[in-house]
C-alpha cells in the first residue's frame, strides 16, 4: 500500500478474492466492496493509493478512466502488471502501476478527479499527514473514496479500529464527508476537496445508518454462531454414538487382535513343518543315495561272480580243466582219508 511500510509477507490478495479464489462468501462480499467503490469514481483522472494487486484500476481502465496506481509492495505491483497484460491494448494504454511510498513520492500529479484510499487508512501511523496530502492532489470539488474495516479487525499491521466518530473527525478534517455506507465489515465513505463546513456527524440519519450497520455486523455474527452451534450439535451427537460404539470397538479390538495371535501361531506352526518338511526330504535323499550306493555294488559284485562262472564253466568243458578237476577230486579223497 502506498505509504505503508509493510512486510512482504503481508500482501492484500483482493483480485484473488475479487475472482473466486478465496471462497465463495469471501469472493461475493469483495465484489460488492470493490463494486461499490468503482460505481462512485467521478471524472476521468484517478489516484488509487494502495492499489495491491490492482483490481480496482483494471475495473476502471475498462471503462476509459486514466488510472494511476501505486503501491509500496513489490509483490502487488508486479501482481497488478500481470494482470494489466492480460487486459485489451486499449486498457494497458489507460492504467500505470508503479511502486511508490506516497508520503515521500513528490513526482504524483496534484490534479485528481478522485482518489481511491481503500483498506489503507487502518494502517497510518499518523493519519493527519496522510490525509492532507492526499488532500494536496485533489482538484477542487474532486472526490476521495474511502474504505476501511468497520469495528475490530486485528489484521496484522492494523494501527487502529473504526467505528464512525473517529473516521468522521479524521476525514472531516481534511474533506467534506458526503455520506457514510456500511458494507457488511466495511465501512465506505464519500468525500469531496472542500472548504464548505461538514454538517453534524451525529445527525439522526447517520445515526441510523451506523445502527443499521450494527445490525447487519451481529446478523452476520448470529449467523456465524448459528453455524457452529449446529456444528457443535453435530460433533457432540456424532461423538455420542462413538462412545456408544466403543464398547463394540474394543470388543472388535480383542477379536482382532486374538485372530491376529493365532495367526502368528498359525504362521509359526507352517515354518516349522517346513523346516522337518525340508529335513525329511534331506534324509530321504542321502538314504535313497545310500541304496542307490549298494544297489550299485551288488550288480558290480553280480558282474564279477558271473564273469568268475563264466570263466568256470568255460575251463570245466576244457581238456585241462577236466584234468584239474580229476586232481581236485583226487585231492579231496586222499584229503578225506588222513582225517580218518
Amino acid at each position: 500500500m502506498g505509504g505503508v511500510s509493510l512486510s512482504k509477507l503481508i500482501i492484500d490478495r483482493v483480485n484473488e478474492a475479487y475472482y473466486g479464489a478465496l471462497g465463495t462468501d469471501f469472493s461475493k462480499k469483495t465484489r460488492e466492496r470493490i463494486n461499490w467503490i468503482v460505481t462512485h469514481v467521478t471524472g476521468s483522472k484517478v489516484l488509487d493509493i494502495g492499489c495491491s494487486q490492482g483490481i480496482n484500476a483494471i475495473l476502471l481502465g475498462r471503462e476509459g478512466k486514466k488510472v494511476d496506481g501505486i503501491d509500496i509492495s513489490h509483490e502487488s505491483i508486479e501482481y497488478a502488471k500481470t494482470e494489466l497484460g492480460k487486459e485489451h491494448p486499449s486498457v494497458q494504454a489507460s492504467v500505470s502501476f508503479k511502486v511508490s511510498n506516497f508520503m515521500t513520492d513528490h513526482d504524483i500529479e496534484k490534479n485528481y478527479d478522485t482518489i481511491l484510499l481503500t483498506e489503507v487508512l487502518e494502517h497510518i501511523s499518523d493519519p493527519d499527514s496522510f490525509l492532507k496530502k492526499t488532500a494536496s492532489h485533489l482538484k477542487p470539488g474532486g472526490r476521495l473514496i474511502v474504505t476501511v474495516p468497520f469495528g475490530i479487525n486485528d489484521y496484522l499491521d492494523h494501527k487502529r479500529t473504526y467505528y464512525y466518530s473517529l473516521l468522521s473527525e479524521q476525514l472531516g478534517a481534511h474533506f467534506k464527508v458526503e455520506s457514510f455506507e456500511y458494507l457488511g465489515k466495511w465501512t465506505g465513505v464519500i468525500c469531496t476537496a472542500s472548504k464548505d463546513a461538514n454538517p453534524s456527524f451525529y445527525s439522526a440519519e447517520s445515526t441510523q445508518k451506523l445502527e443499521q450497520g450494527f445490525y447487519w455486523l451481529e446478523r452476520d455474527y448470529l449467523q456465524r454462531i448459528g453455524t457452529l452451534m449446529g456444528q457443535a450439535t453435530r460433533d457432540e451427537k456424532e461423538m455420542k454414538e462413538l462412545q456408544k460404539n466403543q464398547g463394540s470397538a474394543e470388543k472388535m479390538k480383542i477379536l482382532y487382535d486374538d485372530l491376529k495371535a493365532q495367526s502368528r501361531e498359525k504362521d509359526e506352526y507352517i515354518r516349522q513343518l517346513q523346516i522337518e518338511t525340508v529335513e525329511l526330504l534331506n534324509r530321504e535323499e542321502e538314504a535313497l543315495k545310500a541304496a542307490l550306493s549298494r544297489s550299485e555294488r551288488i550288480e558290480e559284485l553280480s558282474r564279477k561272480v558271473s564273469n568268475l562262472e563264466h570263466r568256470y564253466n568255460v575251463l570245466r568243458k576244457s581238456r585241462f580243466g577236466r584234468v584239474q578237476l580229476k586232481f581236485w577230486e583226487l585231492k579231496k579223497k586222499i584229503a578225506g582219508r588222513g582225517r580218518k
